[in-house]
């Protein structure tokens, strides 16, 4: 079974040749397409001639032309490429489209009447071209054709080159999006770092085995946070379990007199998030709402209507307009880089005591 599994690169269909031969399928059906209309139409304002004028000749004699401007216009777009119109090049390459347009006309008509003399000696006739008059008839259409061929390689280029340039400022804004997301997302974790550090320096002094377990507790979120430090997300199930570990920690300052709640619905525990969002509203609560480390803190998540909602409140001093600070802000510009205007933070005071910050963002798999 093994052996029936893998595939060599060179078993696999060259997909970028398919797409040529229909290119090229598609581009030579076009001008069929347009000699046989072009044949018809001949035919019939040649319908009233004595005798009859026979069906194949007028289609011979625009399929002849089509075909062999077709052909030709494949040269014009490498010619007009390696010579090219447009901004400061147009008056030192004119000279030599000028002397392409000639040699277009000529090969046009000589490959034309050539194909006319093959098919009417096939069928036992023979075809004259005419002399100069038709000559000149064919060069000032040629000429024109010629014109109309180069603007169709101006527009293509034109519009490549536009297309190019929305692609690169595309991607210029995703690098810097992702390199601000990637320094706001660095600054969180050195931020909880030095709170965590004084809070164990704080307990080392008085309780010297619950400053251990929080080093313990310490080296495991740092541990995990590092673990997916190459992503700006994380499933809400990792999420929450270093969250419960981040109370845990920060209810050490004062044992016993801090209540945590966290809950999630089934929905968003199968969704993903941005990797410590919720940390700094955490944090938050504890610096101004439960400033004592006294209190209830209430986490929770929804999901419900393709959204996320998630929430976090306290019981503690008190909404003050105006109190905003780094952390917040913080998140508010992560959510931005990565959702724009599908996302939204909003701070409240709540009813009873405390504070509720909500967040609302587009409900994602974990595995997205």
């Amino acid at each position: 079974m093994a052996a029936h599994a893998s595939t060599s690169v060179t078993d696999l269909p060259d997909i970028g040749i398919h797409w040529r031969l229909r290119e090229y399928a598609l581009y030579v059906t076009g001008w069929l397409l347009l000699g046989l209309w072009q044949g018809i139409n001949s035919a019939l304002g040649h319908r009233g001639d004595v005798p009859p004028l026979p069906l194949w000749q007028p289609l011979t004699w625009e399929l002849s032309s089509t075909l062999t401007v077709g052909a030709l216009a494949l040269l014009v777009f490498r010619f007009e490429a390696r010579f090219a119109l447009g901004g400061g090049r147009t008056l030192r390459h004119l000279p030599l489209h000028a002397l392409a347009a000639v040699t277009f006309s000529l090969l046009h008509v000589a490959a034309m009447v050539g194909l006319r003399k093959i098919v009417y000696a096939l069928v036992g006739g023979h075809y004259a071209f005419g002399g100069a008059v038709p000559l000149f008839y064919e060069f000032q259409k040629d000429v024109i054709t010629y014109a109309v061929i180069i603007g169709a390689c101006v527009w293509l280029r034109t519009r490549r080159e536009r297309h190019r340039r929305e692609l690169d400022a595309l991607r210029l804004a995703r690098e810097l999006s992702e390199a601000r997301l990637t320094q706001l997302s660095a600054q969180v974790e050195p931020h909880f770092m030095f709170n965590a550090l004084n809070t164990i320096a704080s307990r080392m002094h008085d309780d010297v085995d619950a400053a251990d377990r929080l080093l313990v507790a310490l080296a495991d979120l740092l541990r995990t946070a590092l673990a997916g430090a190459q992503s700006p997300y994380a499933r809400v199930r990792d999420e929450l379990a270093w969250l419960r570990s981040y109370c845990a920690l920060m209810g050490e300052r004062q044992p016993g007199r801090l209540q945590v709640r966290i809950d999630a619905d089934p929905v968003a525990l199968t969704a993903r998030m941005p990797r410590l969002l919720l940390q700094p509203l955490v944090e938050n609560a504890f610096r101004h709402g439960l400033v004592d480390g006294r209190g209830t803190l209430l986490v929770t998540l929804r999901g419900a209507a393709g959204e996320l909602h998630c929430a976090v409140s306290d019981d503690g001093a008190g909404y003050r307009a105006g109190r905003e600070g780094i952390g917040l802000a913080n998140v508010r510009e992560r959510l931005r880089l990565l959702y724009g205007e599908r996302a939204a933070l909003e701070i409240a005071a709540r009813p009873e005591a405390g504070t509720m910050v909500s967040v609302r963002l587009p409900l994602e798999p974990a595995d997205a």
